[in-house]
């Protein structure tokens, strides 16, 4: 499968004719390169797919916060970060969610802020190899993909309605 295999489930749920390519030079495909990389990573950002979870011991940085202890690199490829513990705090990183802030310091810096000494973090990471992602969430994209494009390559707010909803049971 691939990004344009999901573009073309997605212009099938509205449709609209399938494209070779989303470099194509039609309006369907111009509507998927606008929407596509945008939805994908929102998508990802907005529920913990399994596929996309990552656990990392998290680098620290010689910075100092006013209000937190400890300032961590930020990992790479990391769309959202979902818990910070140590690794007693492991087992009740769920129920006993330490917290955490993710922040911008001076050179445009990413980092995680927090009082967790010796931190591991558990993160949503940005993976873009369609044939990693689950069955579900590739549904999921495509009619959320639909529903972004519903309104210009078809007008109608019905559909645009219709194929969130049929998104929104998937997530």
């Amino acid at each position: 499968m691939t990004n344009t295999d999901i573009c073309n489930m997605a212009l099938s749920y509205l449709a609209r004719t399938m494209i070779k390519s989303v470099e194509e030079n039609s309006e369907e495909a111009r509507q998927c390169q606008m929407f596509y990389e945008t939805t994908r990573k929102l998508l990802l950002r907005s529920y913990p797919w399994g596929f996309a979870n990552r656990l990392i011991r998290l680098a620290p940085l010689d910075r100092a916060l006013p209000g937190f202890s400890f300032v961590y690199k930020y990992p790479s490829s990391c769309l959202a970060v979902r818990y910070v513990y140590d690794t007693a705090g492991a087992g009740r990183r769920i129920k006993e969610k330490a917290p955490f802030e993710v922040m911008m310091t001076e050179g445009d810096v990413t980092v995680i802020a927090t009082d967790v000494e010796d931190a591991w973090a558990e993160y949503t990471a940005d993976v873009r190899d369609v044939d990693s992602f689950s069955p579900e969430f590739s549904e999921a994209l495509a009619h959320y993909l639909a529903s972004q494009m519903a309104m210009p390559l078809t007008g109608n707010a019905n559909v645009k309605m219709t194929e969130y909803q049929l998104f929104q049971a998937l997530a």
